[in-house]
């Protein structure tokens, strides 16, 4: 893997976003943005993205969380789509969806509605089943579940599901986790969610393979905080050999140094598990393409929680200081 490269699209895509944007967006926004680029691969257009950002304008009011932070990175998200105009009006159908289905509107139910069925006859079933998910969910734990896990219950859930064999399922990840000293809170919350993902089903493999995998960063001088958490759920599903986790863990010692990270050290290990990921895809033609994509969604939907966490901090502490 040529890290000198890596980090010279780094830093020109980073510059690239940062213009687009405009000086006064988080610098964690473009941080997150340009990750998910160089990780995958892919070319940031500048001028797609300016135009995403202009219907969003048009489509929606001053109030609107497509006009905060958030909206941002769901901006970026939106480049997969060959038309704007289509793109964001999509992105509002899905909210009113969500809302019909009893979400609040919000920063989370935006992010939420990247992950809604595109099939149009289905959006309402998929709607109500991921509220129905998600009640499941507080079921367990009513004072943890919360906004935040707007966009995993979306994600993980389908019509065609039990919910509350899944959440049941997600409380015995949660509670198994526990007795390996995982921090109680979100995070593991999302953790015990993204276990779920290929199956409702308990596995009895997956806790130990997450253990294992924190014990061998950690050991390697990997700095695994609680945000990290849902990122070792997806190298756990992944199945990953020795020599693959090994190649994260390497990737993670080139990424830190990088100069642009110096003060944002947590991206670090998101962008070295992006990279690992798109680069096993590459060899590994086992890996379904299906998994990959919803993998790169919940890393999406983890970056989008974290600045939505970070923005609204922001305005706590600039209302407290008015």
């Amino acid at each position: 893997m040529d890290y000198v490269m890596i980090e010279n699209q780094f830093t020109n895509t980073v510059e690239d976003v940062s213009k687009a944007a405009g000086w006064t967006v988080d610098r964690k926004i473009v941080l997150a943005i340009a990750s998910t680029f160089v990780a995958s691969g892919k070319t940031f257009d500048a001028v797609q993205y300016k135009n995403i950002l202009q219907e969003m304008k048009k489509q929606s009011s001053w109030m609107s969380p497509l006009r905060t932070t958030v909206g941002y990175s769901i901006a970026a998200n939106l480049m997969e789509q060959a038309h704007a105009e289509k793109a964001v009006m999509n992105l509002l159908t899905n909210v009113n969806a969500l809302k019909e289905a009893k979400f609040r509107s919000g920063n989370f139910s935006y992010i939420a509605a990247q992950f809604l069925t595109e099939d149009e006859k289905d959006k309402n079933a998929h709607a109500y089943a991921a509220r129905a998910l998600f009640d499941a969910i507080r079921k367990h734990h009513p004072f943890l579940t919360s906004y935040e896990d707007i966009p995993y219950a979306v994600l993980l859930s389908s019509p065609s599901d039990d919910v509350e064999i899944r959440a049941e399922t997600m409380n015995r990840y949660y509670k198994e986790l526990r007795t390996y000293n995982f921090n109680a809170g979100n995070e593991l919350q999302w953790l015990s969610q993204v276990l779920t993902f290929l199956s409702p089903q308990f596995d009895r493999q997956l806790v130990p393979n997450v253990v294992t995998i924190r014990d061998a960063l950690k050991n390697q001088d990997v700095k695994v905080k609680a945000m990290h958490y849902p990122l070792l759920g997806f190298l756990a599903l992944l199945d990953l050999t020795h020599h693959q986790l090994q190649e994260v863990i390497y990737l993670y010692h080139e990424l830190k140094d990088l100069k642009l990270l110096k003060w944002h050290r947590e991206f670090v290990l998101f962008m070295a598990v992006q990279i690992a990921i798109y680069d096993m895809a590459k060899v590994q033609k086992s890996l379904s393409m299906t998994i990959m994509s919803s993998i790169e969604l919940l890393i999406q939907a983890q970056h989008a929680a974290m600045i939505a966490a970070v923005s609204a901090a922001a305005i706590a502490s600039s209302s407290s200081s008015s």
